[in-house]
């Protein structure tokens, strides 16, 4: 509960900035396959249509929506709210023992973000908070990126890093008693974790209007999330394309 009013304070103090972006807004259809990295879980592919919509005050970006509290075109800060689609589902599992397990829900996360874009590349910062109370958890992510570009093809490469409370960490990876009986896995509790991740990002742009896109992500798992009975890889991968019309 202190992290929902500290956020919302946060949003308060700075929501004096002015906005000076004109509207953009574009559709994209695609697809993701993620791979699991929960025991005997198989690959999610995932049609995904994608709005981007930013304008003078609000944003909508996939499946977060929110308010600029200070644009002025090489600085944003914003206040989002937006869905984290981590969740497991133990009939989906071909291990007997994960079938024993409880599912692990989607949650609903407030972030606070702040990106710094120059022409040395695209700095991101972001503080989220679960405002569901389904983890009660903390994440905080780092990353940057620096956009190539060869005529209408653009390759944007990333890099990053992530910290994960043990509250969040404990409820998507660690395994209660009541579970540990019933499964025969080990009672675990997970501390917080910092998870490096990089990725890429191609888009090529065959008319003012339609492009196409492909992504590549990879996230080197943290030895609190490895150790986890219901874990069993030391990387992530997630895959995307598909093809994007800008109004």
């Amino acid at each position: 509960m202190k992290l929902r009013f500290a956020i919302l304070l946060a949003a308060a103090l700075m929501l004096s900035g002015k906005p000076v972006m004109a509207d953009t807004f574009s559709i994209s259809a695609g697809a993701f396959a993620v791979q699991s990295e929960y025991k005997g879980s198989d690959a999610r592919v995932l049609p995904t249509p994608i709005i981007d919509y930013e304008g003078t005050r609000f944003y909508l970006k996939n499946t977060e929506a929110g308010v600029f509290l200070w644009n002025d075109g090489m600085q944003k800060v914003s206040l989002g709210v937006n869905l984290l689609p981590q969740y497991f589902r133990s009939s989906k599992s071909d291990d007997y023992a994960m079938k024993q397990l409880d599912n692990r829900n989607i949650t609903v996360l407030a972030t606070l973000r702040y990106n710094l874009t120059t022409d040395f590349g695209s700095l991101n910062l972001s503080a989220s908070g679960d405002i569901t109370g389904t983890t009660d958890g903390f994440m905080a992510s780092a990353s940057y990126a620096y956009p190539i570009h060869w005529g209408g093809l653009s390759v944007v490469p990333l890099a990053g890093v992530m910290f994960s409370s043990s509250d969040f960490n404990d409820y998507y990876y660690g395994i209660s008693h009541s579970e540990a009986r019933r499964s025969g896995f080990n009672y675990y509790s997970p501390d917080s974790s910092i998870t490096p991740f990089v990725g890429v990002k191609a888009i090529y742009a065959f008319t003012d209007h339609w492009s196409v896109f492909a992504s590549w992500n990879m996230t080197f798992l943290d030895d609190e999330i490895k150790d986890s009975p219901m874990v069993d890889r030391d990387t992530q991968h997630i895959f995307g394309g598909g093809i994007t019309y800008t109004f």
